[in-house]
């Protein structure tokens, strides 16, 4: 009786753990998947001249340093997925760099590299959130 007690709270708090850090994986999703708009947005104003354009930079950088985005650098989070968020940062800040001077037509031969590093990133946060949910169904099957 006592083993399938012990068995019992494990399993909750496994499940419970896994619930709370399955949480963010949706809005870190969605911040995300919403910075590919914002970074093809940003070479739109470039084209069109637009009166937006500081306040586009703006919000991409709240994107990205949102707090669903930095909760990617917890413990629970995979090495791999924490590193290719840091390179996005990286990456954010030579073009940020770029997007502010006088030669701002030199992201957009940029931007559909850096898109697809954003693709690649949300493609490895959905496989990442899809585990967990994988293997909370396994343990919750295994009562």
């Amino acid at each position: 009786m006592i083993f399938i007690l012990l068995l019992s709270v494990v399993t909750t708090n496994y499940a419970l753990m896994t619930l709370a850090s399955s949480l963010n994986d949706a809005e870190a999703v969605n911040v995300s998947g919403s910075m590919r708009m914002q970074s093809y947005r940003l070479a739109y104003d470039i084209h069109s001249e637009s009166v937006d354009y500081a306040e586009h930079i703006e919000q991409f950088e709240d994107s990205i340093y949102s707090p669903s985005m930095k909760a990617l650098q917890h413990w629970l989070v995979p090495d791999d997925i924490t590193q290719d968020y840091y390179r996005l940062i990286a990456r954010w800040h030579e073009l940020k760099s770029i997007l502010y001077s006088e030669q701002r037509e030199q992201y957009l031969p940029l931007v559909e590299d850096f898109v697809e590093q954003i693709d690649d990133f949300v493609f490895k946060l959905q496989t990442f959130s899809e585990q967990k949910l994988i293997k909370l169904a396994w343990v919750g099957g295994s009562d």
